[in-house]
């Protein structure tokens, strides 16, 4: 491998050891109990945790099921710390509203407003019908 490959590889698995070691010690976990959780040993999840390796693709997915956060959050390619499930369900709404907000964005500002109107209307309706 190149130089800056090897050093990309060393500066992201850093910041991948320091968030899983956040995450176990916000837990309250010792290696050992991360480890037998995620199907592991203790002397990987240290190796990781140290830099010493990068984690296979299986455990990265066991870890972030284990403490409910997206594998995005535990390769640090975001900073958001979402809750597997809510993501999930973030996404399934998104696919189920995708063709209303894009329907939505192709209207002029005044349909826009006349939307938004009549959606508050429905609200306020659907609320004294309840």
């Amino acid at each position: 491998m190149s130089k800056i490959v090897n050093k990309f590889i060393n500066e992201w698995s850093g910041s991948l050891n320091t968030r899983i070691r956040e995450l176990r010690e916000q837990q309250g976990l010792r290696q050992d109990t991360l480890a037998n959780f995620v199907g592991s040993s203790q002397q990987t999840i240290s190796r990781i945790e140290n830099g010493k390796c990068v984690p296979p693709v299986d455990l990265i997915v066991n870890i972030a099921e284990y403490f409910k956060v997206t594998v995005d959050y535990i390769l640090c390619l975001s900073d958001t710390k979402r809750n597997l499930e809510v993501q999930l369900k973030i996404n399934r709404e998104i696919d189920e509203f995708y063709e209303l907000v894009s329907a939505y964005k192709d209207l002029n500002n005044e349909n826009r407003e006349t939307i938004t109107i009549l959606l508050k209307r429905l609200r306020e309706v659907q609320k004294v019908g309840s």
